[in-house]
């Protein structure tokens, strides 16, 4: 009875139940309409069509990836200096003020130079 309660035996219990169910009442779903001749494929903007010179839009993100890099780096800090304080003899104080120096000097090469 104790195979039952295992996580890997549930879960394909349930998938199973779940694709039992969705076989069951997939004929009650919506059909899509279609429509000959919609403009599904034309560029659109806020309720305004497009021009065709217009419709491709080049998106920069020079910009945003030194600030995704010093939010990723500054939580992950955060928290493996948070998690560290619990306890920070078990990794040796070393360890610690070497990881919090590498994220310096990361963070001084991503802004400075």
């Amino acid at each position: 009875m104790n195979v039952l309660l295992s996580p890997p035996v549930v879960f394909v219990i349930s998938l199973l139940f779940v694709m039992a169910l969705s076989l069951l009442l997939s004929p009650l779903a919506a059909k899509p309409a279609r429509i000959p001749g919609s403009a599904k494929h034309k560029p659109y903007g806020c309720g305004e069509d497009v021009p065709a010179d217009q419709a491709r839009a080049v998106p920069d993100y020079q910009a945003f990836f030194p600030f995704a890099i010093f939010f990723t780096l500054l939580h992950v800090a955060g928290l493996m200096l948070a998690t560290w304080s619990f306890n920070p003899l078990s990794a040796g104080i070393g360890l610690v003020a070497g990881y919090a120096a590498a994220v310096i000097v990361i963070l001084a090469i991503l802004f400075v130079g």
